[in-house]
Formats: structure tokens, sequence, C-alpha cells
């Protein structure tokens, strides 16, 4: 059963600042969204099998930081010094390596890497738009949305509804 999802421009509200600019998937002709999530799932579950995590961390500590200025007629006028903080690292030694089995699993299944740019405000202008279907290839008229419950779908800024 074929559902067709409206998306509205609110859902698209995208804070500036650290907020990605694009959106990487996988796309392939006459493939469902899906059949892609599927696969992708399949891929990502194999290469958590096969390079499971591997974690380890490291203390990193700040050290010293020197004040400046001094003692004047009975005032303390600068910044004294102190020791700073420290904080945990943690890096996973296998991200890398499942990283790549996934690409290879998805392009094994004929899959092609895209990347899609993340929708502005100016382009959606206040406009609704139904998710499109598939995983289709890039173009200048597609462009990809972030839900606010999470997760993206892809319209077709040429076919508002």
């Amino acid at each position: 059963m074929r559902q067709t999802v409206v998306i509205f421009a609110a859902l698209a509200t995208v804070v500036t600042g650290c907020t990605p600019t694009s959106y990487s998937g996988y796309a392939k002709s006459g493939v469902t969204r899906e059949t892609a999530a599927y696969d992708d799932t399949a891929c990502s579950v194999e290469a958590n099998k096969l390079f499971p995590a591997a974690t380890f961390t490291t203390s990193v500590y700040s050290g010293y930081h020197g004040g400046y200025g001094g003692y004047a007629g009975g005032y303390w006028g600068g910044y004294p010094g102190y020791w700073g903080g420290s904080h945990v690292q943690v890096q996973d030694a296998n991200a890398g390596m499942r990283a790549e089995h996934r690409a290879d699993c998805m392009t094994l299944k004929g899959y092609t890497p895209v990347t899609h740019p993340i929708c502005t405000e100016d382009q959606l202008a206040g406009r609704q738009y139904a998710a499109i279907p598939g995983a289709p290839v890039p173009a200048t008229n597609i462009c990809a949305l972030r839900a606010k419950g999470g997760g993206v779908a892809l319209i077709d800024l040429s076919k508002p509804i």
C-alpha cells in the first residue's frame, strides 16, 4: 500500500550553525524507500557483526593555565592561573571498517552513494510537498527535509502539492 506523506515546511526548520548542509544516502533505480532502508539495515547489521564496536577511552588533562597581571598596592590586578579539568575521549577502532563494509555491501547490491542538499526555508517558501518514493539520484530540484521526530524525507521542489 503506497501512502503519500505530506511534509510541511514547519518540519524543515533548519537551525544554522552546527546543522549539516547535506544528507548522504544511496540511490538505485526502481527501488522503493522501504527496500532501500531494508538493504541499508541488512548491510549495517552485517558490518556490525563483522566489525563489532572496539571502544577505548583516553583521559585528556588540560594542565595549568597561567594568569596575567600582578599584585599592586594591596590590590590583585589581573587574572590568577588555575588548574584545568580533564575530559575523556572515546574512540571506536572499528568504526571506519564498519562504514567501509556498509558502503561496499550497498555497492554490491547495486546502489550508488549520493548526497542531497538540505532544503532551505527560502526554497520551501511555505509550500507543502509530498515525499519522493524510492531512492532518487541527485538533481537540482531534489532536497532533503529533516523531520522534528528524526529521519529525512526527500522532496521534489518542482512538484508542490
